[in-house]
């Protein structure tokens, strides 16, 4: 009779979602997993763990919702290998916060714009064929491949039920934002029944953003020659501005190749810019810039996309964190583009491991070399990775140097090159020198993924939604690890679990001396030379075993029941150390230290489960342990530690924080155009930087000139009467606030002035700070007039065309004479 883990001895389906079809619920319903004998069971993963799409399609985009999920099945304790009998679906499930996400209907821009740039789709439909469940949540299928195509012509072999590009977006059904929705992975066999079933995180975020640097106003460094866009629609506004960059670098350094690649594509030949404003179309970078992640070879002589981005931002100083973006010790380098400060996609074992300053003990460099590594020439993005022995370089007693490190780089900087390939990722794959995780195989034939967790969320996460799985599998977070989650009955053979590891439960440890008789070295490997114990000898899951109680986290050795390796003869185990919980208080804005109360010759104390709204670092000489509480939060905290003396463990214990209110403020920069046409709305920003405290900001505007207040964030203000204006911004969160002042210059409005000669006419309007298109038309629509600006330029009944011969540019007038055709209707408008 093997042990159980924590929970109950069978595992029952919640139905949560009552937007299932009536059917499929009562499947569901009525279908029971045994934890003693699992029959068939579904492993389903995200590919990557850590996606990003675009928050705006109007301008450029870099990457679409593009989020890809695979799934293993195994039936009878084999894996399936050629998908024949079996289908395997996938539908939005609801987590336990009731969030549930079935659509992508109303929830961006992208089906918009898709016709410009990846061609037409039907809503809910994803590029790569898979779509969203859509609002009737119908169940989608997987395909069984044997070969998958990570690179155009590569082919790597694989035995998974593939869905790729599933178009998610970070919002659920109920418009609140939601980066780790949950996706019901579901087996059925020939006569269409419910199998298996699985609920797998499909994590997405729009928190690319680069506004901190490229919004209109931000930092002089980057601003626009032609000047900054100022553009009222904030997703727009800083993308514009890296458009203006990117054409007036392109035509001033590669002229001649820049109209090339304009003109190959079908863009407009003076430039991004206008492409966007002008033609009202938004720009694929991969059509230039070659993507793996979109597998577009590019323009010729036109770098990567990731090389250009990384190599052209690793000499940036971060303006608010006031640390380089090459910076190579600080994940937040990382954090300022990719997901993010709020995502925190980093989320799974090795990056939520905390150091003893409270600080994260992996970064993102760690895995991946800073920015101008990420950016070398000589790398393929998405492709060349590091792996996973880099840091795990063997067992307790063969390594290089120690069973594991926080970095794939040695002290000189190259990654580290190990012999003991107990942990290693499967050589050669996708690829001839390549070793990636996402692609490697173990026990089984299992991918990786399918144990561990997707790259960037290995098991345990931080996220609650992501040990849903393995919760639902095997009854507890972590690794998976028990055998008869996927075994028909407990293995008896001693070391042919993954990585060598040996069976689990008290059947085991009843028969483990015959093992260790036969050969007590095997036992060295994971339970230390001194057969004490090490990290690879800790409990994947509480169990009670011959009495004792071992929680998950536990280290196992030899003196747990045995005084040493020599069995019961060596007398009784050694007396265990004793661990104290402890109970402290202190205010969001202060770390509080405390002591860990332990006894036991040599005995430390270890943290076991990190808090949930802060971090707990220890220092295991003088037992002193600090809580870092994270900014902002109020409420009651806890985490769990226990001692070690290097041979036994205590019993888990707690550490409850309670956290109360401290110092906050709030700080603010506020952007405005210096002068503006009337009329015409002009874009203010403020930023707000908030300082230990969780309550949203809200804003009060007073643009100076009698009108009703703003309350938003980013406001868009038409002056109707020229002059000097005073504005004004109060951000607040709670009691503190922050103001800030401004002066802008208000002119006349734009209009077109018109003068006629015989055989030609000159047009004239005012040269202002913001943008301005002429624009003609033969005839006039239904929706445009001469003088109406805000008309929808893109409207079928608008044929209005840019003009695009060069004006004459004044000081403080622009004219362009044009020959007289005919009857011709001109405009001004902005691009906004």
């Amino acid at each position: 009779m093997r042990s159980k883990p924590n929970g109950s001895e069978k595992r029952h389906l919640r139905c949560t979602n009552t937007v299932f079809r009536p059917l499929l619920g009562s499947l569901l319903c009525g279908l029971a997993l045994t934890a003693g004998a699992a029959s068939s069971t579904i492993l389903g993963w995200n590919n990557l763990g850590m996606h990003c799409m675009d928050s705006d399609y109007s301008v450029f985009t870099v990457l679409p919702p593009y989020n890809t999920l695979e799934a293993q099945l195994i039936v009878g304790g084999k894996l399936v290998t050629n998908g024949a009998g079996y289908t395997v679906t996938y539908q939005a499930v609801a987590d336990r916060s009731g969030s549930i996400n079935t659509t992508a209907a109303g929830k961006g821009n992208f089906y918009t714009y898709t016709p410009f740039l990846y061609g037409a789709l039907a809503m809910d439909a994803g590029l790569a064929g898979w779509a969203m469940p859509g609002p009737a949540n119908i169940r989608q299928t997987n395909l069984f491949q044997t070969l998958n195509e990570p690179v155009h012509g590569v082919f790597t072999p694989v035995n998974w039920f593939h869905a790729e590009g599933i178009p998610i977006t970070p919002f659920d059904d109920a418009g609140r934002k939601n980066t780790y929705p949950l996706m019901r992975v579901i087996a059925w066999n020939s006569a269409n029944q419910p199998i298996a079933t699985n609920d797998v995180v499909l994590p997405v975020s729009d928190e690319m953003d680069c506004r901190t640097c490229h919004a209109s106003g931000t930092q002089a460094a980057a601003a626009p020659a032609a000047g900054w866009a100022w553009d009222g629609l904030p997703e727009r506004d800083y993308r514009l501005n890296i458009l203006r960059l990117h054409d007036e670098h392109q035509f001033a350094q590669h002229g001649a190749a820049y109209a090339g690649a304009l003109a190959t594509n079908g863009y407009n030949p003076a430039g991004l810019y206008r492409r966007v404003t002008a033609d009202g179309k938004p720009v694929l970078c991969a059509l230039c810039h070659a993507s793996e992640a979109l597998q577009t070879a590019g323009y010729p002589g036109v770098p990567p996309l990731t090389t250009s981005v990384h190599s052209k931002h690793a000499g940036v100083m971060d303006p608010e964190l006031k640390i380089p973006l090459d910076n190579a010790a600080n994940r937040a380098a990382c954090y300022r583009c990719h997901p993010g400060s709020t995502t925190r996609c980093l989320r799974g074992s090795m990056g939520s491991a905390i150091a003893a300053d409270g600080s994260m003990e992996m970064q993102c460099q760690g895995c991946h070399g800073n920015m101008s590594a990420v950016g070398s020439s000589s790398r393929v993005g998405w492709i060349m990775e590091p792996n996973c022995q880099g840091c795990h370089t063997g067992n307790a007693v063969t390594n290089s140097g120690q069973i594991r490190y926080t970095s794939v780089f040695q002290t000189n900087g190259l990654p580290r090159v190990v012999t003991n390939q107990t942990f290693a990722t499967t050589p050669n794959i996708p690829a001839s020198g390549l070793s990636l995780y996402r692609f490697s195989t173990g026990h089984g034939g299992l991918q990786c993924s399918a144990c561990h967790g997707s790259t960037h969320a290995e098991f345990p996460s931080s996220h609650v939604n992501d040990n849903v799985r393995n919760i639902g599998l095997q009854g507890h977070s972590g690794v998976l690890s028990e055998c008869t989650a996927c075994h028909t009955s407990m293995p008896t053979n001693t070391a042919s679990g993954p990585h060598g590891m040996h069976p689990l439960g008290q059947a085991w440890v009843s028969g483990h001396q015959r093992a260790a008789e036969s050969n007590v070295t095997r036992c060295r490997a994971c339970h230390g030379a001194d057969y004490r114990g090490t990290v690879l000898s800790r409990m994947l899951a509480t169990r009670t075993i011959s009495g004792q109680t071992l929680f998950q986290g536990a280290i196992v050795s030899c003196y747990n029941c045995h005084n040493g390796p020599g069995g019961p003869d060596s007398g009784s185990a050694p007396a265990a150390p004793t661990a104290t919980g402890v109970v402290t208080n202190t205010t969001n804005d202060k770390a509080v230290a405390f002591l860990l109360p332990l006894t036991g010759p040599g005995a430390y104390p270890r943290i076991v489960t990190q808090a949930t709204n802060g971090a707990v670092g220890i220092d295991t000489n003088t037992h002193v342990a600090t809580y870092f509480p994270s900014p902002g939060f109020v409420g009651a905290d806890r985490f769990t530690f226990a001692a070690y003396d290097g041979a036994r463990n205590s019993t888990l214990v707690t550490g409850a924080v309670t956290v109360a209110q401290g110092l906050f403020s709030i700080g603010a920069a506020a952007y405005a155009p210096p002068d503006y046409p009337a009329a015409w709305p002009a874009a203010f920003t403020v930023v707000p930087t908030v300082t230990n405290h969780a309550a949203p900001v809200t804003f009060d505007w007073n643009f100076g000139d009698g009108s009703s207040h703003g309350t938003n964030q980013y406001a868009a203000h038409a002056y109707a009467l020229a002059g000097t204006y005073n504005w004004s911004v109060i951000s607040r969160v709670s009691t503190a606030s922050a103001t800030n002042y401004g002066t802008i210059v208000i002119g006349s409005p734009v209009q077109l002035s018109t003068t006629r000669s015989p055989g030609q006419v000159t047009l004239t309007w005012p040269a202002t700070i913001a943008d301005t298109l002429l624009e003609s038309s033969s005839l006039l629509g239904a929706s445009a007039g001469m003088l109406s600006e805000n008309s929808n330029p893109l409207a079928p009944s608008a044929p209005w065309i840019w003009v695009t011969n060069a004006p004459n540019v004044g000081p403080s007038v622009i004219s362009l004479t044009l020959p007289a055709t005919g009857r011709e209707f001109f405009r001004v408008r902005r691009p906004w």
